[in-house]
């Protein structure tokens, strides 16, 4: 159910204040290559920034993270924080990896808009600087969700067409492929036209990313039949069955995890607690499966000889395997993980953020929306369309 009356956790009409988090030193590590590249965006390696001070954790998990990611020899990695703090975590360090300074931290309880004015040196403000000015290829932490949402706009700036940003989370669906839910948090707010938006969004990310062909867009609600819901999502699914042509009609919440949808569209408050039960769920049938085969004897042996079996299970439902969520609608690849992500965790938001920029699913998504533009314009012919996606 919609909550109306709250404040959603970002405006898009935030305007930069503050000054912007320039000359920057960069710290070396014994062993690391210090070397400045001017352009790294478009080279041989792929450059990710890290807000190291960003988690439950940080920066102890992050620099773990970091140094398990940097075993891929094709990644450049820029931890952002406190030099002195992060060199005393990792004496040694491959030469793929290097620090840029950056002397705040916004904490997870600061409040996002004041995060930006208060901290305009913070870990996050500086990594969002290197994505900018294209230093790095990708932007990834595990702080503040509220506070990366507010700097990425006021960094980086929406892509034409986007009214709000959107979370989106990718997961294993009972079809062994992958559901695309969003908005899982930035928006707890929503109009109907947001999600249109965040399914244009999300067919182009499905497809140039996972390589998913025509994908179909469900709406989020609490029956199949057209009519169910509230007066937002009833208005969202007359929208949705104008204006999108995959569109397939609403998906229940057990139809969520049984991949009834390729793409899954909802407000941030309801898709939140989606994401957030689903996560749950996998951490309780692990438990419990635990808890069984330690039981009996017999139930561990043959737990040993499936164990094959139950590791690959294991690795289907780790939510942790994802590492994060990508930032839909900002002009930068940019992916926002959990708080309380363990190294593993970081080390695969790494290699997401590495993913999102290698595919430029930014640009993707831009082609998308200004085709879908052309359309509701009703000039979309096939000549003018073709020349829009290759703008």
């Amino acid at each position: 159910m919609v909550l109306r009356g709250r404040r959603p956790l970002v405006h898009a009409t935030i305007h930069q204040r503050g000054r912007a988090a320039r000359g920057a030193r960069r710290v070396p590590l014994p062993g690391a290559r210090v070397a400045h590249r001017s352009r790294p965006a478009g080279g041989s390696m792929t450059i990710v920034a890290l807000d190291a001070m960003g988690g439950d954790h940080a920066p102890k998990v992050t620099v773990q993270g970091a140094l398990i990611a940097a075993r891929d020899p094709g990644l450049e990695l820029i931890l952002v924080g406190r030099g002195a703090e992060l060199r005393g975590l990792m004496p040694a360090a491959p030469p793929n990896l290097r620090i840029e300074e950056a002397s705040q931290a916004v904490g997870m309880g600061d409040a996002p808009v004041a995060s930006i004015r208060q901290k305009p040196e913070s870990s996050i403000m500086v990594g969002l600087e290197l994505l900018k000015r294209g230093r790095a290829d990708a932007f990834v932490s595990f702080g503040n969700t509220g506070a990366v949402m507010a700097a990425s706009l006021v960094k980086l700036g929406r892509v034409p067409g986007v009214d709000r940003p959107a979370l989106g989370a990718p997961f294993r669906n009972g079809r062994g492929s992958r559901t695309l839910l969003l908005d899982v948090g930035a928006n707890v707010d929503c109009r109907p036209a947001y999600l249109l938006q965040f399914a244009t969004m999300g067919k182009a990310y499905l497809e140039r990313v996972l390589h998913h062909r025509n994908p179909s867009v469900g709406l989020l609600n609490v029956g199949e039949e057209q009519g169910k819901g509230n007066q937002f999502i009833q208005d969202a699914y007359e929208l949705l069955e104008r204006d999108e042509p995959n569109f397939i009609g609403n998906v229940e919440g057990n139809a969520l995890l049984a991949g009834a949808a390729d793409v899954v569209v909802t407000d941030g408050f309801d898709g939140n607690i989606a994401v957030k039960v689903s996560e749950g769920t996998s951490t309780l049938f692990s438990g419990a499966l635990r808890r069984i085969i330690a039981s009996k004897p017999y139930y561990a042996l043959g737990a040993w000889l499936l164990r094959g079996a139950f590791k690959a299970l294991r690795d289907e439902m780790d939510f942790r395997k994802t590492g994060g969520a990508p930032l839909f609608g900002v002009n930068g690849a940019v992916i926002i993980g959990h708080g309380r992500a363990d190294p593993e965790t970081v080390a695969a938001g790494i290699r997401a953020a590495r993913t999102a920029a290698e595919s430029e699913f930014v640009a993707a998504i831009r082609s998308a929306l200004a085709v879908s533009a052309v359309a509701k314009r009703g000039d979309a012919s096939p000549a003018r369309t073709e020349a829009v996606a290759a703008e």
